[in-house]
């Protein structure tokens, strides 16, 4: 009874927004092989018998940007061999109604209407006075008299089909979606074609199985991102997108690379002189009202134009210092043929000066003062502009009311918009604040008709990140998730993310870039179909709903709603009440009073482990990864209490837990946050085992049992023991644990990095004491040698123990790759170039 209630409700509060959900099956056509092309037989185990007057209905449009659009949208065949054909003929650009070998009526679809919106095609059959009639969107194009026989039954095939006699292959690029058969204008059958994958699709009204060959579902389009396309360079790589053309430009260093969106292709072209100082910081444009490609470098406030003759950039940039203009945001104005940059962080300072480049004259300026409300510093912000660019709005962002790094930097949720006009800033709102804080990526789509923006947000304290859609309005703060999330690998200034809309083709396309510490870059591009889909139940609403549930709606939501809301009350007191009976206690590691060392098993051999280590891990009882069960807030939760156990023995206290998690709630709201989470986060470690966090004297810690489960932090405190050598088994044992990472170097909490910082000062320690101990093992300390670079990549001591050691071992050619290395790793960290010398490291 009580999911009941649940259903009714959900069904109350989303009944209007799931018909907004983009769904149908898309067919694949003449762009693949004719065995992969796809079918959708309505009929797969008996033909269907027409008694009374019986109308097959269904919405049809065709996919842009295809070669070939001959071919089958429909074939009814009856049984005693007569057929009625829908036939899209691309050299007439015009629609045939065919029964039998006779062409009934040619017509045409406006082509504006047949690309960009859904048209509604019926076919009324009478047996009784063997007439046929065909409606496109309502209006009577085709009437005909066909043979039927005397008792007609016929197969309804849309696409490909095999059927015998009838076999055909040629079908058109095309989506169809909300298929109806109905008898005397009543409702039979009801095919909404929303699945998101399979081989089949049910009938709504009566449950009727239709087969589908090679599905092409329209939801998941809709729904999730798809990988289109990915360039491996090196250098400091950046993007611009021509919006008219729907083409990517990616910028490197001695290439240029396009990304054609229409027709999902990727190309690129060696430039004619390579671009030797693409600077890390640069960024690229497209010009859409002078159609031109530019790259230009903030700090020395240059621009390069690409020349598509000689294939080349106007102009280099000279080598200098890194910029100051890290994730700024830019824009092009046709009002005054002008670029716009604005904000950025560096050197310590986020940025709020709006700068601007003339084309026309070529000069660089500086807007002083600029008008309305104040653009406080900052970066990671998202822009966006009307399409003459004479408006541009501003969403979020990080940075300091100073400007100053040290002081209370934030996260911002407001929003702006700059008139070009009169150089003036006005803030339309700003957004409550997140439960999880979140930046944005570059660029956000600006819907002037419907008043919305869309963007990508993504959380900046991890490094394997993910960034989501959302959907805002441009008048009231609000927003909503679209689609599912893509991954984005985020460091700072070595990674950006930017957004893009494709009106023609109809899709948005999210760009990441990520560059590492060698100066490789990878740039992927993502795309959905638009318009996305919320994050709603995964099947479009049944039609012909009886009449007891429109009374149910207008007579119970309330009553529902209190009724759900008791229950689930309930629910979590008793949920939370058990959580706070203590489990039989595990003692854990006091590092004030250090047990006998008794090194647990290694976590990679342990039937249930936690790895802190690196990435953050998680795998059950069988072995497998759970990781993704945790959602951000689960994860800090988890974290929270789990390295304060580990570390102290003590736990968390629960004033603490509440400030640190919940600070923006009462202390109410906080407890009523932690019962829900708890209870989620509870059947999460359940699968692990014997695990459970536990109360006591208002301090929340973990207990387990240590022989079914691992945390990797537990045996690297058991093996960092105050004092004493360690023997070699015990220092790879320690290795193993810290090759994969320094402590949860994917996340960045507050809280956690004093922590942080004394596990890799206790992990230095060790490995240098290690150092002196097995000075006579020269493969032995490489590898002290490299776990000492996880924890501080430009630590000298080590690079000088990992050089002589590979001299030792003959491998000097290694040697010298390595100080290069560390020598580019120390110019990136501190802007200056190492002071020592090869022979005098190596010596």
């Amino acid at each position: 009874m009580k999911y009941c209630v649940f259903i009714v409700l959900v069904l109350c509060l989303c009944r209007d927004t799931l018909f907004a959900q983009s769904y149908g099956l898309r067919f694949q056509s003449h762009e693949v092989v004719p065995e992969k092309r796809t079918a959708l037989n309505l009929t797969p185990d008996a033909p269907l018998c027409l008694k009374e007057t019986t109308t097959l209905s269904f919405d049809l449009n065709f996919i842009p940007y295809h070669d070939i659009y001959f071919g089958y949208v429909l074939r009814i065949i009856f049984t005693n061999r007569q057929n009625i054909d829908l036939v899209y003929n691309q050299k007439t650009q015009r629609f045939d109604f065919l029964i039998g070998e006779t062409f009934s009526k040619t017509f045409t679809i406006d082509s504006a209407a047949l690309y960009q919106q859904w048209n509604h095609c019926s076919i009324k059959i009478d047996p009784a006075r063997k007439d046929v009639s065909l409606y496109i969107n309502n209006k009577l194009v085709a009437q005909s008299q066909a043979n039927l026989g005397d008792a007609p039954c016929c197969r309804l095939l849309f696409g490909a089909n095999n059927f015998e006699g009838f076999q055909m292959m040629d079908i058109p690029p095309m989506n169809i979606r909300d298929i109806v058969i109905s008898e005397d204008s009543k409702e039979k059958y009801y095919w909404p074609l929303g699945e998101s994958a399979g081989k089949q699709c049910r009938d709504t009204i009566h449950g009727k199985i239709a087969e589908v060959r090679n599905a092409s579902w329209i939801r998941p389009q809709h729904q999730d991102w798809a990988l289109a396309g990915a360039v491996h360079t090196k250098g400091t790589p950046s993007v611009a997108f021509d919006r008219e053309s729907e083409t990517l430009y990616i910028v490197a260093a001695d290439s240029l690379y396009k990304y054609d969106f229409k027709q999902m292709s990727l190309s690129g072209i060696a430039l004619a002189a390579k671009h030797d100082t693409l600077l890390p910081g640069n960024q690229s444009i497209y010009d859409p009202f002078l159609h031109r490609l530019y790259n230009f470098y903030i700090d020395q406030r240059k621009v390069n134009t690409f020349d598509t003759l000689t294939q080349q950039w106007s102009a280099g940039f000279t080598p200098g210092p890194l910029t100051e203009f890290w994730h700024a945001n830019k824009f092009i104005s046709a009002y005054d043929s002008s670029m716009y940059i604005m904000g950025g962080y560096g050197q310590l300072e986020y940025k709020n000066r709006v700068q601007r480049y003339h084309m026309p004259g070529r000069e660089w300026d500086t807007l002083l003062p600029v008008q309305g409300d104040r653009f406080s510093p900052r970066y990671l912000a998202a822009l966006g502009t009307n399409k003459r660019g004479d408006t541009a709005y501003i969403m979020g962002g990080y940075g300091s009311s100073t400007g100053d790094q040290v002081v209370n930097p934030k996260y911002y949720y407001d929003l702006l918009r700059f008139s070009v006009k009169d150089r003036s800033f006005k803030t339309l709102y700003r957004l409550a604040a997140p439960d999880r804080q979140f930046c944005f990526a570059n660029s956000m789509v600006i819907d002037e008709t419907e008043k919305v923006y869309y963007a990508l947000v993504y959380p900046n304290g991890q490094f394997n990140s993910s960034l989501q859609l959302v959907r805002g309005s441009l008048e009231k703060p609000e927003y909503q998730l679209l689609g599912n999330t893509f991954p984005y690998r985020y460091h700072d200034v070595q990674s950006f993310a930017d957004l893009y809309y494709c009106a023609n083709s109809k899709q948005l396309a999210g760009i990441t870039i990520y560059t590492d510490k060698d100066q490789h870059a990878e740039v992927k591009i993502y795309t959905i179909a638009f318009p996305p889909n919320q994050l709603l139940p995964a099947t479009p609403p049944h039609r012909g709903l009886p009449w007891w549930y429109y009374v149910a709606l207008l007579a119970a939501p309330g009553l529902v709603l209190l009724a759900y809301i008791t229950w689930r009350r309930k629910q979590l007191q008793r949920q939370a009440a058990a959580l706070e009976s203590p489990v039989m206690p595990i003692p854990v590691l006091d590092r004030e009073t250090p047990a006998p060392l008794s090194v647990p098993i290694p976590p990679e051999y342990a039937p249930a482990r936690v790895c802190l280590f690196g990435q953050f891990e998680v795998y059950d009882k069988d072995g497998q990864d759970i990781t993704r069960c945790f959602t951000p807030l689960l994860k800090e939760l988890f974290l929270i209490i789990t390295t304060h156990t580990l570390w102290s023995g003590k736990g968390i206290s629960a004033e603490k837990l509440y400030t640190t998690l919940w600070r923006d709630k009462s202390s109410k709201e906080a407890q009523n946050n932690r019962s829900v989470n708890m209870v989620k986060l509870k059947a999460i470690l359940d699968k692990l085992g014997p695990c459970n966090f536990v109360k006591e004297a208002d301090r929340w810690s973990l207990h387990y049992t240590k022989d079914d489960i691992c945390i990797d932090l537990e045996a690297f405190l058991h093996l960092c023991k105050p004092a004493g050598k360690h023997s070699k088994e015990e220092m790879q044992e320690l290795l193993q644990i810290i090759q994969r990472g320094s402590l949860l170097a994917d996340t960045a909490y507050p809280w956690l990095e004093d922590m942080q910082s004394e596990i890799s000062g206790m992990a230095l320690s060790v490995l240098s004491a290690a150092a002196l101990q097995f000075q006579d093992d020269p493969d032995f300390l490489i590898e002290i040698a490299n776990g000492i670079f996880i924890f501080d990549p430009v630590n000298e001591e080590a690079l000088r123990l990992k050089c002589k050691s590979l001299g030792q071992l003959g491998r000097h050619s290694m040697a010298k790759a390595l100080f290069n290395k560390f020598a580019k790793e120390y110019y990136h960290m501190y802007g200056e170039d190492f002071q020592g010398s090869f022979q005098e490291v190596f010596s």
